[in-house]
C-alpha cells in the first residue's frame, strides 16, 4: 500500500493509498474522488502528511462502520430476515447506476437499470429460479417514467413498449433510446450557444454575476473555509443552521448594493406559471431565448434532445428549493 505514515502514533494514509484500502475494506470500487468527496464535504478530515494530503485509517474506518452494513440490519428488522440485500445493489458507485443514458434527465422515483436487468436478463439464481425474458419477446411498461426498463430492454434485444400519462416522461423515454444525427446535433448546439452568447453580452448579467462571484469567494474564504468549517459541521462543534443564518445576515448588504449597482429585477410583475415563480426575469427571458431558438430546428430528433438539454439546464438554474421540484 502507497505512503502509510504514522504521525502522534496515528496512521495516515494518503488519497490514493487509503482508496486501496477501502476498496479492500469494503470489498467495493472506492475510488480516489471518492476518498476527496469525503474529504470535500467535512465527512473525514484532511491531514498533512509529509507534504502529502492524507487522512486518518482510524476515521475513515469509523466512516464506513457507522453505515456499512446498518442498512441491511435495519431494514430486514422492518421487512424480515428473507430479505434479499443483494437486490439493494449498495455496492455500485453513483456513475454505475446512472449510466450512459439514464443520467440523461433526473427524473424522481426512478430505479437502477441493474435491478431491471436482474429481472428480465437470462440469468438464474436462488432467487430468481427461472428466465422471464429472452430476446426478440415484448415487454409491455404501462408506467415507463423516464424509460429505464426500455433502455434495459433494448441492450438485451428485447423490444419494449412504454406507456405513461405524463408527455415529458414519454419524450425523455423515447429521446433516450432514439438514434441521432450527432454532427447535425453539435452544430445545433454551436449555434444556439453562440446565439445566447450574444443575446447575453448586451445584458448586465453576465458582469453582475462575475461581481457577484468574486464577492462570495472573499467572504466564503473567510467565513467557510473548506473542508475545515464542513468538518466542524459534521462534528457538531458549530451549530450548522444558526451559523448559516449570521453569515446570510452578514453577506445581505453586499448583495443588496450589487442588485442596486447593476439594476437587476429580482421577480416577475406577473406569476402566472411556475416558470415566472421559479426563474429571475433575466434567465427567463434567456430561457425564452433559447427555445425559441430550438423551435428553428428542423430535425425533429435533434429538436428534442435539444428541448430535454434546456430542460435540464434550466432546472439548475432556478431560483427556488430542491424539495418544490415534484
Amino acid at each position: 500500500m502507497e505512503s502509510l505514515f504514522d504521525i502522534d502514533n496515528e496512521e495516515l494514509l494518503t488519497i490514493k493509498a487509503a482508496s486501496t484500502w477501502a476498496s479492500e475494506y469494503l470489498t467495493k470500487d472506492v475510488t480516489e474522488s471518492n476518498i476527496s468527496y469525503l474529504i470535500q464535504y467535512g465527512k473525514i478530515r484532511k491531514v498533512s502528511g509529509n507534504g502529502s494530503t492524507c487522512v486518518k485509517m482510524d476515521e475513515l474506518k469509523r466512516y464506513y462502520d457507522s453505515f456499512h452494513g446498518k442498512r441491511e440490519v435495519d431494514w430486514k428488522n422492518q421487512l424480515g430476515e428473507d430479505l434479499n440485500w443483494r437486490l439493494s445493489f449498495d455496492y455500485l458507485r453513483e456513475a454505475d447506476t446512472t449510466k450512459h443514458v439514464h443520467r440523461l434527465h433526473p427524473y424522481k422515483g426512478k430505479f437502477i437499470p441493474q435491478l431491471v436487468g436482474y429481472f428480465i436478463d437470462e440469468h438464474t439464481d436462488e432467487s430468481k429460479k427461472q428466465v422471464y425474458f429472452k430476446p426478440g419477446d415484448i415487454i409491455l411498461d404501462p408506467f415507463c417514467g423516464s424509460g429505464t426498463t426500455l433502455v434495459q430492454a433494448n441492450e438485451l434485444g428485447i423490444h419494449a413498449i412504454g406507456l405513461d400519462v405524463s408527455e415529458f416522461n414519454s419524450v425523455i423515454s423515447n429521446a433516450k433510446i432514439n438514434k441521432y444525427d450527432f454532427w447535425d446535433l453539435d452544430q445545433q448546439i454551436k449555434k444556439t450557444t453562440h446565439a445566447l452568447q450574444q443575446f447575453v453580452s448586451d445584458s448586465h448579467a453576465i458582469e453582475f454575476e462575475e461581481k457577484l462571484l468574486a464577492e462570495l469567494y472573499m467572504f466564503n474564504t473567510k467565513h467557510f473555509p473548506s473542508p475545515d468549517i464542513k468538518f466542524r459541521f459534521q462534528d457538531g462543534e458549530i451549530d450548522e443552521r444558526k451559523y448559516g443564518r449570521e453569515n446570510v445576515n452578514k453577506f445581505m448588504p453586499i448583495y443588496e448594493s450589487l442588485i442596486n449597482e447593476f439594476n437587476i429585477c429580482l421577480s416577475q410583475e406577473a406569476k402566472k406559471s411556475f416558470l415566472d415563480k421559479w426563474y429571475f426575469p433575466s434567465v427567463r427571458e434567456e430561457i425564452d431565448f433559447v427555445f425559441k431558438q430550438i423551435k428553428k430546428v428542423e430535425n425533429p430528433r435533434t429538436k428534442t434532445i435539444l428541448v430535454i438539454i434546456l430542460s435540464r439546464t434550466i432546472r439548475s438554474c432556478r431560483a427556488t428549493t430542491h424539495s418544490d421540484l415534484a
